[in-house]
């Protein structure tokens, strides 16, 4: 970060309404982010196949409604305060998550066979609409994942930096996207307003305000430079630093190729 104005967005952010494991609804964050002297903030709660709140027994329109209530109950405190909400959402397949931008509720209610789609369908229809793929925290090890699995040929980007990691997971990521040569996002992953401290957070930085989710869409696939907010440095890698979980390096067609993970790391790809 330098002299020179920057605008700073939170690009993964969770809510009561929509992410079983969020603790705020949207509207509770907003003034929250603009006192830590954010530009907008984007609204990922979790969706069909991760840790989602909302009843996956309803008519999918009705779901899709629900699902959206975090980040409506978001946007409409950010216009009364001139702050920009965007729209996104966190997937999960066997573990491994991935951020989407891009498509809006509309596009949503109109594919309702979402919850089905494998990692490659997921990305040839994101990226059809116009949005993009980035794979979250590729090297956490959590109770609910057992092995970690990275996807970067249906990746744009990964997230390098997650407040909510350990730090040699997120050394683990950094190196993992230099090596396949994905643009590296930061995020803070925050889950409550209530406790969110600002000297905690993380966030991609430009040196112009987003006009939309698109914007940021095209920062991404454009491979535009895009600052990262970080609470401090991040741990430079070593080989000495290993992921907690056995690793899969998957193909184009999201299958498992058996390369060797931590040769790729050492080596580059």
């Amino acid at each position: 970060m330098n002299a020179e104005k920057t605008y700073v967005y939170e690009t993964h952010l969770h809510t009561c309404q929509a992410s079983a494991c969020g603790r705020s609804p949207g509207r509770d964050y907003i003034q929250k982010y603009i006192d830590a002297g954010y530009a907008g903030v984007m609204i990922t709660d979790h969706f069909y196949r991760g840790n989602c709140g909302v009843d996956r027994g309803l008519p999918w329109r009705e779901f899709v409604n629900r699902f959206c209530a975090g980040y409506e109950d978001a946007r409409n405190e950010g216009e009364k305060r001139g702050f920009p909400v965007f729209f996104g959402w966190e997937e999960n397949f066997d573990g491994d998550e991935y951020l989407i931008y891009g498509p809006d509720k509309a596009w949503m209610a109109a594919h309702p066979e979402m919850p089905t789609w494998t990692r490659k369908q997921q990305y040839e229809a994101i990226r059809a609409a116009g949005g993009c793929v980035v794979q979250a925290h590729p090297f956490r090890a959590r109770s609910y994942n057992h092995t970690i699995y990275l996807s970067h040929a249906l990746s744009d980007a990964v997230e390098g930096y997650n407040a909510g990691n350990e730090p040699r997971w997120d050394s683990l990521a950094m190196r993992y996207a230099g090596v396949v040569g994905l643009p590296v996002t930061a995020g803070s992953d925050n889950h409550c307003a209530d406790t969110m401290r600002p000297e905690k957070l993380a966030g991609v930085a430009f040196g112009q305000p987003l006009s939309d989710i698109h914007d940021y869409v095209a920062a991404i696939l454009q491979r535009r430079p895009i600052g990262l907010r970080l609470p401090g440095p991040v741990e430079a890698w070593t080989e000495a630093v290993a992921p907690d979980l056995p690793c899969r390096w998957l193909d184009e067609n999201g299958r498992e190729t058996g390369a060797d993970v931590m040769e790729i790391l050492r080596r580059g790809a």
